[in-house]
């Protein structure tokens, strides 16, 4: 805790999904009162505020996508659905600092503090911004010819409307991402005819949910639940080591994929199409039960030629023309750059995004030097391909609020900066782990590698690495600056 002899730190946290709220919450604890929390959306909650279409759960279990130190929510499943999560993230954040329905479009070092201009036009002053707006914040939507013509409903998986029923329609996804297989199954039940359009083929296995029997128990020996929760943890770092380290560990996926499709796809057709070119791992592993099965019903149709254009009423592609009156764009956010929601300048007057040109870079996907008293959470390499998010995002919050404690200690105005020399050395240990022969880079196209090949999202170590390497900063790593 912050004691008298500590000054007060005014924190503006951008983001209230996941990690900004871990942020807050750990600052919080650590006796900084003075934290804001600012999100475009109307409530809390991050992406699973925005991902509202049918089917959304998490694919990660439950007793680990959930922070360690709070009370544990009382989950109906072993992978819970969206709105559950939605409410324990409200819940969590009920004692926080919201200013929900207020973006923070600029942010601006001015040599003591961080000047952010809001959604309204107006600015605000801040110690310290905290980034927390995801690696996956702006909703993608290809840019398609004839789209402005199509005449019939467009919705994106990230903005679903609460009102639109599919019962009857026509519909024509695009998409076979982690979305897609959760909502697919569902729209196959309603829809009249659906059509979906791959670009490539994923692994997706069969999702071992069910309901919960043992919440009663978990709740009367809580030590229970702590075993649930170590042993699936350590299960999923296990798995880790498939991604950064043995990629061959990763084969059984592709066998129980290929057992899963000749299960429930009898066509020898719809089977080969619906097998990977690439190696497990390669892109994001999916899990989802009756996407298959789905594909398999006489009114849905899987179409692996790219649209070619949309049309007056249908989606045109090499097969033909695809008549819809409603079309469904399942593919995910843009990946090209890290806190895109706002432009942030640091203290020589460069952009954060100028300063990256175009390759994603920062100090155990934290700090980025010439931009003092910045942090982000889930930056760049912090994604994971096993596991659950929430163990890096918890690892960075000790981290800001270590840090923030260190700057309470300075004198008004002063700047705390990660050095050239830190920033290097991490570069060059994540430049070392990528060229080994990775899952991640065994030759596949993916969201994970930026323009220049480089795959700027994921971490290629193991878990428990990253908490020991980023959990506090390190005193040599950082300048810390007097106030101008």
């Amino acid at each position: 805790m912050c004691s008298n002899d500590f000054r007060t730190i005014r924190v503006a946290v951008v983001g209230a999904g996941f990690g900004g709220i871990c942020a807050a919450l750990r600052l919080r604890a650590a006796g900084h009162r003075e934290v804001t929390v600012f999100d475009a959306r109307d409530g809390a909650g991050g992406t699973w505020a925005a991902n509202r279409y049918p089917g959304v759960a998490c694919d990660a279990p439950s007793h680990v996508y959930s922070y360690s130190f709070t009370e544990p929510p009382a989950w109906s499943r072993r992978f819970a659905p969206g709105a559950e999560i939605r409410g324990y993230l409200e819940r969590c954040a009920a004692g926080l600092t919201l200013r929900t329905g207020t973006a923070v479009t600029a942010a601006a070092w001015t040599g003591r503090d961080w000047l952010l201009t809001l959604g309204d036009g107006t600015a605000e002053r801040f110690d310290v911004l905290v980034a927390a707006t995801g690696q996956l914040a702006v909703p993608a939507v290809p840019p398609l010819p004839g789209l402005a013509e199509f005449g019939g409903r467009v919705l994106h998986t990230a903005d679903w409307p609460d009102d639109f029923d599919p019962t009857g329609r026509r519909i024509a996804v695009v998409g076979t991402g982690a979305s897609a297989v959760q909502l697919i199954p569902e729209l196959a039940g309603r829809a009249a005819a659906l059509t979906v359009v791959q670009r490539s083929a994923p692994y997706v296995l069969p999702k071992p949910d069910v309901p919960y029997r043992v919440r009663a128990l978990h709740r009367r020996f809580p030590a229970v639940r702590l075993a649930t929760r170590a042993a699936l943890w350590t299960g999923l770092e296990a798995v880790t080591l498939g991604f950064w380290r043995w990629p061959a560990l990763l084969r059984p996926i592709e066998r129980a994929h290929a057992r899963a499709l000749r299960r429930t796809v009898a066509d020898p057709a719809l089977r080969a199409a619906l097998t990977p070119a690439d190696r497990a791992g390669c892109k994001r592993i999916l899990m989802a039960d009756g996407y298959h099965a789905a594909l398999t019903r006489p009114h849905v149709t899987l179409v692996t030629e790219p649209i070619i254009a949309v049309e007056p009423g249908a989606v045109r592609t090499a097969a033909g023309r695809h008549p819809a009156d409603t079309l469904v764009f399942a593919t995910g956010f843009a990946t090209g750059g890290f806190a895109t929601t706002l432009e942030i300048t640091g203290r020589t007057g460069a952009t954060l995004a100028e300063r990256w040109a175009g390759t994603a870079r920062a100090h155990l996907g934290l700090t980025v030097p010439g931009f003092p008293n910045l942090f982000l959470v889930y930056g760049p390499n912090t994604n994971l391909g096993s596991g659950s998010i929430v163990f890096m995002l918890e690892t960075q919050a000790a981290h800001i609020a270590a840090a923030v404690t260190r700057l309470a200690a300075a004198p008004p105005g002063s700047a705390l900066e990660v050095t050239e020399a830190a920033f290097a050395r991490w570069s060059r240990l994540l430049d070392r782990r990528f060229a080994r022969p990775l899952a991640w880079n065994s030759g596949c196209r993916s969201w994970y590698r930026d323009a220049a090949g480089r795959d700027a999202h994921n971490w290629p170590g193991a878990l428990v690495e990253y908490r020991l390497r980023a959990a506090r900063p390190r005193r040599r790593d950082y300048r810390l600056s007097p106030p101008r």
